[in-house]
C-alpha cells in the first residue's frame, strides 16, 4: 500500500490511469498498437491514455525492465479519452474500437481501432470589436486558428489569449475576447466568431514604487527603482512592459521578490493607469575570504567583495583580490623555512604571484535592454619551473542584449605584458614552437580586441532540445586601428548553426554546421606575417566538435618526442657534435614512446555533426542513446593544404547520456581510422639542464654543434623544422577508439 501511494505522488496520471504495480493473477499488456490513426502518431496518442505496455526490456528479456498490467476499470476509459481528444482537435465523427489478443493466460496484446472520419473546418473566422483598435492587422495576424484548418478547440483557446495578449501590448490593460461558434454537422463545418472587448485605451500614469527594506531602513532609493523598470508616464501601457520590468529588477539582485502589477483598484476615471511596484530588498553586500598552504605555492590567500548598491544608486561593483607565493615571493618572502623544498626551488618563484581586479556594473533600465560593465585588471602568474606571465595592466569593456534566448554583445579588451619561459616550454604549453612565436610571447607588448556577437535560439529546450534551431556567431578583431601591438593583428569570424527535428517521442535528429576562419586586420584572405595568438587561432577535436579525434588534434600539430637519434650527413647513424670535422644532426625515433601532440591551430576550420537520439529501452528516463557521424578540417590557408571532399576526415561512433542530479553526463565513443597528421617533430630538455628545443624531424638538416668554453650544452644552427614527421599507424581497433566524457549534450 505504502509503495502505491508513493507512485501515486511520483505518478499521479499514470496511477490513476491504470495499475502501476502488477498483482499476482494480472494480465501484463506485452503490445500496444494504433491502427487507422493517420492525423496523429502513436506515441501521442499513447501519452494520453491509461493502458501501457511493458518495457522494452521486460519484454524482451523477460528479466530486467517493468512490467504493467491492464487495468479493467481504465480501459474502457481509455477509449473515451482518446475520443475526447480526437473531438477537441476537430474529429466529431471519430470512432474508436477495441482489439484484446491474448497472447498466454497471463498476456495480451491490445489494439485500438480508430476510424477518424473527415475533421470539421473552420469555414469562417471573424474578429469583432477592433474597429477603433490602431495596429488592427497586426493584432489579427497569423492567429493559431484560420479558416480551413481543423475546428481544433486547443487552437481556439490559444487564439482567443492571442489576441486578449496582443491587445493588452497594444495599450488595453482591461481587454477581454469573448469566443462564439456554430457547428454544421452535416457540412462538417464550423463558423467562429471572436469578440473583442478592448475598453479604454490608457497610457500610463503615476508609476507607485514601494521598497520593503532588508533591515531597518530601505537602502534603495525609489527612483533608482522607478529608472530601472523603465515605465514612463504618458506611454502607451503594454503588458510586455511590465513583465520586462520585473525580469529587469530581478536581474540586479538587489531584491528578493518583485511585482510590477496594473493598479485594478483605483478608480479610473482617464485613460491612464497606474502601475504599483513593490519590491522586496535583498542582502546588498557580500564578502568572502580564505587561504591556505599549498607545496608548490607555499601560502596564499583570497578575497572577494561585492556590494550591490554603490552610492545607493543600484550600481554593481565587484572586487577581487588573489596572492600566494607568499613566504617566497617577493616583497612578501623570509618565511623560506615554512615553505616546501620544492617551492623554493621554482625557477619562476621568485617574485609574487598575484591577481586583482574591478568589475563595475552600471543600472540600466528595462527599456535599454543593454547592460555594459567594466573591467580592469593586473596579474602575475607562474607555473612551476615553467613559466611567468606578467600582464602589468588590462581592461575591458563589454555590452550585452539579452532578450529571451536572443543575444548580442560587444566588447573590447586591452592587456599590456609577456611571458617568461624557455624555449622547450613556449613550444609545449604555448604552443610556440617557432622562433616568430616565441619571441613575440617573450616581447611585451599590446593585445587589444574589439569583438561582437549573436545567439539565437529557438529550441523547445536550451540545454538537450528536442527540436527548433540555434545560430550564433562572433567576429574578433585586432588591429593598430584599436590599439594593438603592429605583430598582433588578425580578424577572425566563427558561425555556427545547429538544428533539431523530433521523430515519434522517442528519436530526435540533429545536425550542426560550423564555420570559421582567420583573417587579415582589413578581412584580406591573406594575414601576412602577423602573429596571431595562440587562443585566437582556430581548432577542433574533442568533446564538442570532432569526437574521434583527442581536444584540439584534428588539424595542425607539432610533435613533442621522447627520444632522438644522431645522425651524420650521410644518413647513417651515430657521430660526435663535439667533433668540428663532423656534420651531425638529431633525428627522432619514429617509434618512441612517451610522445606528445602539440595542437597548432589553422586559420581556417569546418565542422559537420549529424546525431540521433534515441530514447533508452531500458531505464528509459534516466538514459539516453546516441549515433554519430562526425566530419572536419582545420588547416591553414595559404599553405598545400587545401580543402576538398577528400580532405574532410569522417569519425562514427556511439555514445550515452545519463541524467543525473549535476545535469547531463555524457560519454561518447568515436572511431577515428585515418593516419594522424603530419609535423615538425621537437625534443626538448629539462629546464635543469637548459631548457632547450632541438628541431628533429626526419629531413631536417640543422646541423648540432657543441658550445665553446666550459659549458657541455650543445647548440643547433636557426632554420625552420620541417614538418614531415608521422607518428606510426595505429594498427590496434581499441587504439583507434577516442573516448570523451562531458556534461550536456554536444551541441
Amino acid at each position: 500500500m505504502l509503495r502505491r501511494l508513493f507512485l501515486a505522488l511520483a505518478f499521479p496520471s499514470a496511477l490513476l490511469a491504470q495499475d502501476i504495480v502488477c498483482d499476482k493473477g494480472d494480465t501484463e499488456v506485452l503490445r500496444l498498437e494504433f491502427t487507422g490513426n493517420r492525423t496523429f502518431p502513436s506515441p501521442v496518442l499513447a501519452n494520453g491514455i491509461a493502458t501501457t505496455p511493458s518495457t522494452w526490456a521486460r519484454r524482451r528479456l523477460g528479466i530486467f525492465g517493468t512490467r504493467y498490467c491492464l487495468d479493467p476499470a481504465e480501459f474502457p476509459r481509455d477509449v473515451l479519452r482518446l475520443l475526447v481528444f480526437y473531438r477537441n482537435h476537430g474529429f466529431l465523427d471519430v470512432a474508436v474500437d477495441t482489439v484484446v489478443t491474448h497472447l498466454s493466460p497471463s498476456q495480451v496484446a491490445v489494439r485500438f481501432a480508430i476510424t477518424e472520419g473527415q475533421p470539421t473546418r473552420v469555414s469562417s473566422l471573424g474578429i469583432t470589436g477592433l474597429d477603433s483598435v490602431p495596429m488592427r492587422d497586426a493584432i489579427e495576424r497569423a492567429l493559431p486558428l484560420r479558416v480551413g484548418g481543423p475546428f481544433d478547440r486547443p487552437a481556439l483557446a490559444a487564439a482567443r489569449d492571442s489576441l486578449a495578449r496582443r491587445l493588452r501590448n497594444a495599450g488595453y490593460p482591461d481587454a477581454d475576447v469573448l469566443v462564439n461558434y456554430e457547428t454544421d454537422g452535416e457540412r462538417q463545418q464550423a463558423a467562429v466568431t471572436f469578440s473583442a472587448i478592448p475598453g479604454r485605451r490608457a497610457q500610463i500614469g503615476a508609476v507607485q514604487v514601494q521598497v520593503r527594506p532588508f533591515r531597518a531602513n530601505a537602502v534603495v532609493d525609489t527612483v533608482i527603482v522607478r529608472r530601472l523598470t523603465g515605465l514612463s508616464t504618458g506611454s502607451w501601457y503594454r503588458q510586455l512592459d511590465l513583465e520586462r520590468a520585473k525580469r529587469t529588477l530581478y536581474a540586479t539582485q538587489l531584491f528578493s521578490a518583485v511585482s510590477v502589477e496594473a493598479d485594478t483598484t483605483a478608480a479610473r476615471t482617464d485613460s491612464t493607469v497606474a502601475i504599483d511596484v513593490r519590491v522586496a530588498e535583498a542582502a546588498m553586500q557580500s564578502a568572502r575570504v580564505g587561504g591556505g598552504w599549498g607545496t608548490l605555492d607555499c601560502f596564499r590567500a583570497y578575497a572577494d567583495y561585492s556590494h550591490l548598491n554603490v552610492g545607493r544608486r543600484a550600481t554593481r561593483v565587484d572586487l577581487r583580490a588573489r596572492v600566494s607565493k607568499i613566504g617566497v615571493g617577493r616583497p612578501l618572502n623570509g618565511l623560506e623555512s615554512l615553505c616546501s623544498s620544492d617551492a623554493r626551488a621554482d625557477a619562476f618563484g621568485a617574485d609574487l604571484n598575484y591577481s586583482t581586479g574591478i568589475t563595475i556594473t552600471p543600472p540600466v533600465s528595462a527599456r535599454a535592454a543593454v547592460q555594459p560593465s567594466f573591467t580592469l585588471y593586473s596579474e602575475r602568474r607562474s607555473e612551476f619551473n615553467a613559466y611567468l606571465r606578467t600582464t602589468p595592466i588590462g581592461g575591458a569593456i563589454s555590452l550585452a542584449r539579452n532578450v529571451a534566448r536572443h543575444t548580442q554583445s560587444a566588447s573590447y579588451t586591452i592587456e599590456y605584458g609577456d611571458t617568461k619561459s624557455s624555449p622547450a616550454f613556449l613550444c609545449a604549453v604555448f604552443n610556440a614552437c617557432g622562433a616568430a612565436d616565441q619571441a613575440s610571447l617573450l616581447r611585451r607588448q599590446r593585445l587589444a580586441v574589439l569583438g561582437a556577437s549573436f545567439s539565437e535560439e529557438n529550441t523547445d529546450n536550451p540545454t538537450s532540445p528536442s527540436r527548433g534551431t540555434v545560430l550564433r556567431g562572433e567576429v574578433r578583431h585586432a588591429s593598430r586601428a584599436v590599439g594593438s601591438d603592429n605583430h598582433l593583428q588578425f580578424t577572425r569570424l566563427t558561425l555556427d548553426g545547429a538544428g533539431y527535428l523530433p521523430v515519434g517521442t522517442d528519436v530526435v535528429l540533429a545536425a550542426r554546421l560550423r564555420i570559421g576562419a582567420v583573417l587579415g586586420p582589413i578581412f584580406q584572405s591573406s594575414i601576412g606575417d602577423a602573429y596571431v595568438p595562440v587562443q585566437e587561432r582556430l581548432y577542433a577535436g574533442g568533446a564538442t566538435t570532432v569526437r574521434g579525434f583527442p581536444q584540439n588534434e584534428l588539424g595542425p600539430v607539432v610533435y613533442n618526442t621522447a627520444s632522438y637519434d644522431t645522425v651524420r650527413a650521410d644518413g647513417t647513424h651515430g657521430g660526435d657534435p663535439a667533433d668540428p670535422s663532423q656534420v651531425v644532426y638529431f633525428r627522432a625515433v619514429p617509434a618512441t614512446a612517451g610522445q606528445r601532440t602539440i595542437p597548432t591551430g589553422g586559420n581556417a576550420m569546418l565542422v559537420a555533426n549529424f546525431e540521433a537520439r534515441v530514447r533508452s529501452p531500458v531505464l528509459a528516463d534516466l538514459l539516453q542513446l546516441a549515433f554519430f557521424a562526425d566530419a572536419g578540417r582545420v588547416w591553414n590557408r595559404g599553405a598545400a593544404a587545401t580543402l576538398n571532399l577528400k580532405s574532410v576526415q569522417w569519425t562514427p561512433g556511439v555514445g550515452a547520456r545519463v541524467r543525473t542530479l549535476v545535469g547531463l553526463i555524457r560519454v561518447d565513443v568515436g572511431y577515428n581510422p585515418y593516419q594522424r597528421a603530419a609535423g615538425a617533430a621537437y625534443f626538448d630538455t629539462p629546464i635543469s639542464l637548459g631548457g632547450q628545443l632541438f628541431c628533429v624531424s626526419p629531413s631536417n638538416t640543422l646541423r648540432v654543434t657543441k658550445a665553446t668554453g666550459s659549458s657541455a650544452a650543445l647548440l643547433q644552427e636557426a632554420g625552420s623544422c620541417p614538418s614531415d614527421f608521422t607518428p606510426p599507424r595505429e594498427r590496434s581497433f581499441v587504439k583507434k577508439l577516442a573516448f570523451q566524457f562531458s556534461l550536456g549534450q554536444a551541441f
